[in-house]
């Protein structure tokens, strides 16, 4: 089941990065994507709920940042979880910064080969303690 899991995640980025609407079929309708609370430079909710969710989630991501792009360094599997090892780029649309090697993790909790829940993490290291793995 978990190999399977890994594969569905590994699918959704290859066609998140080709702009591919077909992601979304990787989410389950009622999925729930738990930001960082130290990202607030994104105008964090506490919750986004649902396809509509991720969509408005990303679009603050996408409005902050030019040329924003995950690079997925490597996926593990943990039980019913799929944790993401990522390396982010992209440049800051007001200040034109270019941001790099952001080395953060995002923990998807899968369900029936659908991903229920999206734990974002700046900070690898807290990723990797919330599912009991050492970096």
């Amino acid at each position: 089941m978990s190999e399977e899991n890994v594969e569905v995640i590994r699918r959704m980025y290859e066609r998140w990065l080709q702009e591919d609407p077909s992601l979304f079929e990787a989410f389950d309708p009622e999925i729930e994507l738990h930001p960082d609370p130290a990202a607030d430079w994104v105008g964090v909710d506490d919750i986004y709920r649902g396809h509509d969710g991720i969509r408005r989630y990303m679009a603050q991501v996408y409005d902050a940042f030019e040329d924003y792009r995950p690079e997925v360094e490597d996926l593990l599997d943990k039980d019913d979880k799929v944790i993401t090892l990522a390396i982010e780029h992209g440049r800051g649309r007001g200040s034109g910064a270019k941001v790099e090697a952001r080395r953060t993790a995002h923990v998807w909790t899968m369900r029936a080969n659908k991903a229920v829940r999206l734990d974002l993490y700046l900070d690898r290291t807290k990723a990797l303690q919330a599912v009991g793995l050492q970096e």
